[in-house]
This record gives structure tokens, C-alpha cells and sequence, in this order.
């Protein structure tokens, strides 16, 4: 048999998964990612500690899946986007890795903003600004350490990096330019928006850009040595992680939808060109295919339930671990609408990105009365993160037909059936357990022709193994409650400027 290997390398952890023709995880390896904070707000990594990592995980998921090297057909990388790798003339790291959720880069943010730019910066790219991207860390760094330009030949994201230590070669995709950001109409790297940004010295260190799918090289004989592939197995682009984890649950047709219900929820949509609705908000990324992917996020997904277990507890299971059926169970004893209470589930110290901007918006519970008990307010956490979802596919260019739900929360068949009644659309959940490392795999098996195209490839690999469909009941009853979600939310903005004018900004509960 052939098959292919995935590599998804995320903030947390790095993974290397094989999967066989059906799209089978046949053996996979992970590692725990090793961040560096050398102060407070940073989030670096070693380069060459991160490429021993990837090593590690090829080598352990190859002899997982009781396989050769020369088994694997193709290579693909998907991986975090943002930050900067930056790499000297003789490929060697100049600096630490900088990823995306370090943050020293707020001033420089702040000034863009203070100097009206974000309106200009957006139209160019689709993309709102955050201090982890790509163009900020160049701003700061040609500010902070001037040196790492000077030594600088060329500036990565994360998957390049691992591509170039798998193959020698230099290059990026339009998915990551896209975070960095560039033009999202040209899908390449723009000089306009890099001086903007205060990047402007840095743009003839931008490598070239390669389709996704396209090889971008074979495996060299050292990465051969280190990992246990064959000396000149293909190795496509790859994709930024938000792309490849729509690929990877198959959501390529524009008119498609998935949210990943994670830490933060990641609302996103299929296009078949770019779309700036809502303007100033979100994220706007290419896809294979020549598509693209609109993405409203609630930076508040289950980090709201963590929140809410550490605070006001809940069941557990003999050996410590949070027992969510048993969860369920007590909110689902509770009516729809939780005896009147509603969350609005911003506990992020970050705010609300979409669908409206607000850095100073904080979480509340509304409605309680002397009747509430735990398991109102924990129903009203479930319901919180659907109506919250929804108020984000509101605001979308277009209304799919159904959404995908994937991530931790989508194995809940409780919450799953939640997010139909709430959102009113067929909830789907796909057999894709490992969907980032599975949409670069599937690119390169159709490089490499164990599949014609990406549409076969997902029709091939990728099944829906559970579809809720809306209750017209509870779907009618929610409908009242969403107005009153979205009535709540907006007085709360108006409160949460006035609320931080009087705290300067402090936190609260």
C-alpha cells in the first residue's frame, strides 16, 4: 500500500500522523511544544529544539503504522501561522523563533491605530492586526533589534522552517502570506502594507510563494538520515492550520462552514473569492483551489467552561478528570434558556474580535434570581458559546446550508444537538480526528497521484459520522432567547468602555 504523512506543528504540541488511501490513521506520533519567555508576554522557540521535535514524531509514526520510509509517498506541513523565523544566508537561525500569541509587538499595534491605518491595512489584506503576526514582530524587531535585520537572509513561518530543514528549500504559500499579512486579492506579499506596518525594510527577505499543493522539494539526505523518509520524497507547501483543518474535515466547496470548538472558537467560512464582510473584523485566508476562508472568532470557546469549572466546580471521575457526560446530564435537566439566565462568554482577557471589536469587553452573567443554581448557570455556559457562534455567522457574507463542528466540544452529542437548535442549521461531524495533519496529507497525495484532485481525495477520505438536524421546537423557543442574547450583548458594550474608564483598565470578574 502507499501512504502519506501529515505533519501538524501547533503551539501546544507537534504531531506526525500516516494515513493510508481511505484517510486511516495508521500510526501517528506527538510531542509537547517547548515555549521559551524570556519576559513576560513573549512566546519564542528554539528553532533547532522544534526541529529535533519534528524529527522525533516522523520517526515514532513511521514505525507506529508498521512501515518503511519508502512506504510514504508524500510529505505534507501544515502549521501555526504568524510570527517570524528568520534564517541567515547559510539557513541557520539568527534568533529565537518568535510565534504568534507573543505579544511585545502592542505598541506598535497601538500606533498603527492611533495614526488611523487599520481601515487601509484591512482593505489591502482582509485582515484585523494582532501583535503575533508576522509584520508586527518585523516592526518590533527592526525597532528593538535593529542587528537581525542586518544578519537576516529570510523570514519563515513555521512550517517553511520545518520544510526547509526536510528538503533545502526556500519558500512559503499563499495561506501563510495571508497571516502575515499580504495582499489578499494577489495572494502575494505586498511592499505597500509591509511599510505601512513599519516592515517596509524587510520586504526582499520575503520568500518566493509556491501553490500549496505544488512540491516544493524531496526529502534531502540528511532529513533522510534524521527521519527515516526515502531521499527525494516529495514534499508539498503545505497550508496555515486554519486552512488545512477546513481541508482536513473536508470543507473545500465555497458555501461550506466549520467551527472549531476550541479554546477559542474559530467560526469560518468557504469562498470562491475574497469577501470583507464584515469590514474591519476577522481574518480572510486563501485555500487551495483558488478559494478562500473567512473567519470570525469568538476568542472566548471552551476557555469559557474551563473558566466556569474552575470557579464554581462541577462532577468529576475517580481519577480527577472532569466527568462532561455527567455534565450533561445536569444541564440538560435544566429547560431551555436556563431558567432565564444568559452569559455573555467573554472571559478572555483579550476581548471580543468579531463580530465586533471590543479589547475591553468582559463576560456577565445576566438574569440571575434567587431560584439559579449551579447547573442553571452551566447550562447557560453550552447555550452561551451556540448563541455566540451564530452571532458570528449573522454576520457573515453568505448563510450555509449546514456547519461542520469540529474540535474537543464536537464529540458532545448534547452540545452538537445545542448549536442545530440554536443556529438553526444541520450540525455535521466528520471522522477526521487529526484534520490539520490530514489536509496537508491529502495535498500531498494528490501531488504525488495517489488522488486525481482534492475533491476525490475528500470524497475518499473524509465522512460524516453524525448529522444533528434542528428541533423545530427548540429551534422556535431559542429564537427568543438569541434576540435577548444579542439586546444583552449590546448594552454590555456600551457598559464595558464606561466600566474600564472607571478601573483604568483593570480586570474583572
Amino acid at each position: 500500500m502507499s501512504f502519506v504523512i501529515g505533519i501538524d506543528k501547533g503551539t501546544s504540541l507537534i504531531k506526525a500522523v500516516v494515513f493510508d488511501i481511505t484517510g486511516r490513521d495508521c500510526g501517528s506520533s506527538q510531542r509537547r511544544m517547548e515555549v521559551l519567555r524570556a519576559q513576560p508576554g513573549w512566546h519564542e522557540e528554539d528553532p533547532e529544539r522544534t526541529w529535533r521535535l519534528c524529527v522525533e514524531t516522523i520517526r515514532e509514526a513511521i514505525a507506529a503504522a508498521g512501515i518503511s520510509g519508502s512506504d510514504i509517498k508524500g510529505v505534507g506541513i501544515a502549521a501555526h501561522m504568524g510570527g517570524a523565523w528568520i534564517l541567515d544566508k547559510g539557513g541557520e537561525a539568527v534568533r529565537n523563533a518568535v510565534c504568534w500569541p507573543d505579544e511585545r509587538a502592542q505598541d506598535e499595534q497601538m500606533a498603527l491605530e492611533r495614526a488611523g491605518l487599520l481601515d487601509r491595512i484591512f482593505a489591502i489584506s482582509g485582515n484585523g492586526l494582532m501583535p503575533g503576526i508576522t509584520l508586527m514582530v518585523l516592526a518590533w524587531l527592526s525597532r528593538h533589534e535593529p542587528s537581525v535585520l542586518d544578519r537576516a537572509h529570510v523570514v519563515l513561518c513555521a512550517k517553511d522552517y520545518l520544510r526547509y530543514r526536510l528538503t533545502g528549500g526556500l519558500a512559503t504559500d499563499p495561506s501563510d502570506v495571508s497571516f502575515v499579512p499580504g495582499d489578499i486579492d494577489r495572494r502575494e506579499h505586498s511592499a505597500e502594507l509591509m511599510s505601512l506596518c513599519g516592515a517596509g525594510d524587510w520586504i526582499d527577505r520575503m520568500p518566493r510563494i509556491l501553490e500549496s499543493g505544488e512540491v516544493a522539494g524531496g526529502i534531502s539526505a540528511s532529513a533522510a538520515a534524521e527521519t527515516g523518509l526515502n531521499v527525494g520524497t516529495p514534499v508539498v507547501a503545505g497550508l496555515g492550520d486554519a486552512s488545512a483543518n477546513a481541508l482536513g474535515v473536508g470543507r473545500i466547496r465555497p458555501g461550506e462552514a466549520l467551527t472549531v470548538l476550541g479554546t477559542s472558537c474559530l467560526n469560518s467560512l468557504i469562498l470562491a473569492k475574497p469577501d470583507r464582510d464584515p469590514p474591519g473584523l476577522g481574518f480572510l485566508f486563501a485555500m487551495p483551489c483558488d478559494r478562500y476562508i473567512r473567519i470570525l472568532p469568538n476568542t472566548s470557546g471552551t476557555i469559557t467552561m474551563d473558566w466556569f469549572l474552575e470557579r464554581f466546580g462541577g462532577p468529576k471521575k475517580p481519577d480527577g478528570a472532569w466527568d462532561f457526560s455527567a455534565m450533561e446530564q445536569l444541564a440538560g435537566s435544566v429547560p431551555r434558556g436556563a431558567g432565564g439566565v444568559l452569559l455573555l462568554p467573554y472571559v478572555n482577557g483579550s476581548g471580543v474580535l468579531a463580530p465586533f471589536f471590543d479589547a475591553r469587553a468582559r463576560g456577565s452573567f445576566f438574569g440571575v434570581g434567587s431560584h439559579t443554581t449551579r447547573d442553571h448557570l452551566l447550562r447557560a455556559v453550552y447555550e452561551a458559546l451556540c448563541f455566540s457562534t451564530r452571532d458570528c455567522f449573522e454576520s457573515m457574507p453568505a448563510r450555509p446550508s449546514s456547519l461542520t463542528l469540529t474540535g474537543g466540544g464536537s464529540r458532545s452529542a448534547f452540545w452538537a444537538q445545542m448549536f442545530a437548535d440554536i443556529c438553526g442549521l444541520p450540525i455535521e461531524i466528520s471522522s477526521a480526528k487529526e484534520s490539520g495533519a490530514l489536509g496537508v496529507a491529502l495535498l500531498a497525495g494528490v501531488a504525488t497521484g495517489l488522488w486525481p484532485n482534492l475533491e476525490v481525495a475528500i470524497d475518499q477520505t473524509v465522512q460524516t459520522v453524525a448529522r444533528y438536524e434542528p428541533d423545530p421546537r427548540a429551534q422556535s423557543e431559542y429564537e427568543g432567547w438569541f434576540s435577548l442574547f444579542r439586546e444583552a450583548r449590546d448594552v454590555y458594550r456600551g457598559y464595558s468602555g464606561r466600566r474600564a474608564d472607571l478601573t483604568s483598565g483593570a480586570l474583572t470578574a
